[in-house]
């Protein structure tokens, strides 16, 4: 309903307006709450390097193959600005122009098979971040919400972490905020 809402708004402006910049804006925030999952592990001085900028990856399918361009101070950008960063990094990345500056220095990264339907995933970490958030279709599925089946729309989220720096409850309770945050 929100997406919905802003629509009109975003078109004003020329931006498609999908649902991963409210995923991503709602991941910053939980990633402020959970700096753990927003660094690199630099396995040579043996630290854990926390970062201070929020530089999303979204990775993206081409004709080349995966790349991940990287939406920069992704904390400091509206819904309707990250929309139109996210469109014009997928954009360059599937049309080849994409510059070297644009797929360097992420600090997380989002993929999705949303777009080819997928209802489970395992992604894999883009080193040296140590986390990555997988996000599926969003589908009506039949859910149970005050002892009645109802169809609502839902989609499932995944995380994988390097747990020499994440470890499980770490994970789970950034996801819990993560989803909370969604919700």
């Amino acid at each position: 309903a929100l997406r919905r809402q802003a629509k009109p708004k975003a078109a004003e402006r020329g931006v498609k307006l999908t649902f991963l910049p409210f995923i991503i804006h709602a991941l910053v925030l939980t990633l402020k709450e959970h700096p753990y999952l927003n660094a690199s592990l630099d396995e040579e001085a043996g630290e854990i390097i926390l970062k201070r900028t929020y530089n999303i990856g979204i990775a993206t399918n081409t004709e080349r193959g995966l790349m991940v361009p990287v939406v920069k101070g992704a904390d400091e950008r509206d819904l309707l600005d990250l929309a139109a960063e996210i469109t014009r990094l997928s954009d360059q990345a599937r049309g080849g122009k994409i510059a070297l500056g644009d797929l360097q220095g992420g600090t997380f990264t989002i993929t999705s098979t949303g777009n080819i339907g997928g209802l489970l995933a395992t992604p894999v970490i883009n080193v040296p971040e140590v986390a990555i958030l997988g996000v599926t279709s969003i589908r009506e599925r039949p859910v149970v919400r005050h002892g009645e089946i109802v169809i609502r729309h839902m989609v499932n989220l995944s995380l994988s972490c390097d747990h020499r720096v994440v470890d499980g409850a770490v994970a789970a309770l950034f996801m819990r905020d993560l989803v909370g945050l969604l919700e």
